[in-house]
């Protein structure tokens, strides 16, 4: 599973784009990265997660639960990008049991929307160029 990641507004908004099909393996690297660049932050910390190049995933929901953001501990708001209604009702269910603010979108625009209108500190957030890694 090949992914990006970057920061959309500096050490405040990460945006990670995931491609492919996703093994436990490849959730946990691109979980360790994100958690390194939170690391540079000591100022509440949005992440965009846009799964829309994802093919499929096999994983338990019990090992994405056990994953989901433990390690960030100046984290906002989680938002998935996501064009399948089933995966992003999976990321719901995952981020209320993990006691995380998340919310899911259909689309970028939708997620960049909310997030500027739940966080008035931010500047104007610019829309990420997303890659052509397929």
């Amino acid at each position: 599973m090949p992914y990006q990641m970057s920061w959309l507004v500096e050490k405040r908004v990460i945006y990670a784009q995931l491609y492919g099909y996703v093994t436990q393996e490849d959730l946990a690297a691109y979980y360790q990265m994100m958690i390194d660049l939170a690391e540079e932050s000591e100022l509440l910390l949005h992440t965009f997660t846009d799964s829309s190049g994802m093919t499929g995933m096999k994983m338990s929901f019990r090992e994405l639960q056990n994953m989901t953001f433990n390690g960030i501990h100046n984290l906002g708001w989680a938002i998935l990008i996501s064009p399948s209604k089933l995966n992003r009702f999976f990321a719901s269910v995952v981020t209320q049991l993990s006691h995380k603010r998340g919310r899911q979108f259909e689309t970028l625009e939708e997620g960049l929307h909310f997030l500027q209108e739940m966080d008035d500190s931010l500047p104007p957030i610019p829309m990420p160029v997303q890659s052509s890694i397929l």
